[in-house]
């Protein structure tokens, strides 16, 4: 696969910018632009070329990945390469990812490099790589095919005296089970009062008579991450289950009505948090609307009340509203939804009718 386009939608940005090129250290980054999956690698871009660095445990593998750049096997210290090659002249303005480089990496750069004019960036390509090509939006449908199938097969395990820790642990196993690279990150299984806990851990706690339980989970498959959470009852619902749910439910799908290019993050936040204000759970709903997601799980952009960007054509993103109650439980519903031009298509198919498994 050459990654030349993605190279050059880079470039452009850089040039209106008024940069003469960026050295990317973040491995997220390294990969969407090189296609370097190794745990060790760098990016020198610039004009007129590109320079990839990597130690000697990847020479066959940056051999096989990365084709559009020239390759440099050398030590950890990547930066010291450029400066002994002399890669860039002392006169050009290069970027630097603030948000991912440490100030001693800064600080021993600069003096490797003191000619050098650096500036701070912000995550740029994060913002590029938010608008998925086929392959990825493909990548991320077959993770989000093998979410969907392994929450319905984990449901006849959901019951009365199941562990939230064995639960968690199956649904690893199923994942790879059925074709995806793993985890696309540590599940949350929060059941009765855990389940207030936005981002519970699982724990050794059995499932009771009507606990709500949480259960946040996505496969990872080619790199990329999906991303769901269904809420299910154990043993018997109550009013206040069905009440909490139905919020919930009626708050996602008009986020989800809503959503399509040129809405801002900040816009489809509203739009899920007035449903829930209007039914007196405001102050329960303690986290942002929802966020990209990629080669991460969580990426650009963030679907929150300090996102005033439009969404773009082919943005995936999740939408994810929940009410938490302390001592009692909580409830979230999040589907990954992919932007188009008029409306979003939320590409989970797991149900979203409230199951109450006995």
């Amino acid at each position: 696969m050459s990654f030349l386009s993605r190279i050059n939608k880079l470039k452009n940005v850089l040039e209106k910018s008024k940069l003469d090129g960026i050295y990317v250290t973040n491995l997220t980054n390294v990969r969407y632009l090189s296609g370097f999956t190794g745990s060790a690698g760098s990016l020198l871009i610039l004009a007129d070329n590109q320079y990839f660095f990597t130690d000697g445990r990847y020479i066959e593998q940056s051999k096989n990945q990365v084709k559009d750049y020239i390759i440099n096997i050398v030590g950890s210290a990547h930066y010291k390469a450029i400066a002994d090659q002399k890669l860039i002249k002392s006169d050009l303005k290069i970027g630097l990812e603030a948000d991912f480089v440490s100030l001693n990496t800064f600080d021993h750069i600069k003096g490797l490099l003191p000619g050098i004019s650096w500036h701070k960036i912000n995550d740029i390509i994060g913002e590029i790589a938010a608008v998925k090509d086929k392959m990825e939006i493909e990548s991320l449908k077959t993770a989000i095919e093998i979410t969907d199938s392994v929450f319905e097969q984990i449901i006849p395990d959901l019951k009365i005296g199941a562990i939230e820790k064995e639960i968690s642990a199956k649904i690893s196993y199923l994942f790879k089970m059925n074709g995806a690279d793993g985890d696309s990150y540590d599940s949350i299984i929060g059941s009765g009062c855990l389940g207030a806990l936005p981002h519970a851990r699982p724990t050794d706690k059995p499932f009771e008579n009507q606990d709500f339980v949480v259960m946040d989970f996505g496969a990872l498959y080619n790199g990329y991450h999906a991303d769901m959470t269904r809420t299910v009852v154990i043993g018997e619902s109550t009013s206040k289950h069905s009440e909490i749910y139905n919020i919930v439910l009626e708050s996602q799908l008009a986020g989800i009505n809503i959503a399509k290019a040129g809405v801002t993050g900040e816009e489809l936040d509203k739009v899920c948090r007035d449903v829930i204000i209007k039914h007196g759970y405001g102050e329960k709903f303690i986290h942002s609307t929802g966020h990209g997601i990629g080669l991460e799980v969580h990426t650009f952009p963030r679907i929150s009340s300090f996102n005033k960007k439009p969404l773009l054509e082919n943005y995936v993103i999740t939408i994810e509203p929940g009410i938490y109650l302390e001592g009692w439980g909580g409830v979230r519903i999040e589907d990954d939804c992919l932007i188009h031009k008029n409306r979003c298509t939320p590409l989970n198919k797991s149900t979203k009718e409230m199951l109450v498994l006995k």
